[in-house]
């Protein structure tokens, strides 16, 4: 049986907790690496898990009859920044 998966919001605590064990000074050269290490595979793991969340969100708009529909959501980006690279 796979293992469950952990929560965002576990994942993140977790990222959080590593951070704070490797700024205190207290690991030793090695476990700080391997405390690095396993910060990047969080932030990875957490990565992932908001792309996965961005390609599910939709928005509800009002079209020009005044009709409900949902859309994907697009991030807009202020400020005349260039958004070719951004998900559609």
């Amino acid at each position: 049986m796979a293992a469950q998966e952990k929560k965002f919001e576990d994942e993140l605590k977790e990222l959080e907790d590593t951070v704070a064990r490797i700024d205190s000074g207290e690991l030793s050269l090695e476990d700080s690496i391997k405390a690095f290490e396993h910060g990047v595979e969080l932030v990875r793991s957490l990565n992932r898990k908001l792309e996965e969340v961005e390609k599910k969100i939709e928005v509800l708009v009002r079209d020009n009859q005044g009709e409900l529909r949902t859309t994907p959501y697009r991030l807009e980006v202020k400020n005349g920044g260039d958004d070719d690279d951004l998900p559609s």
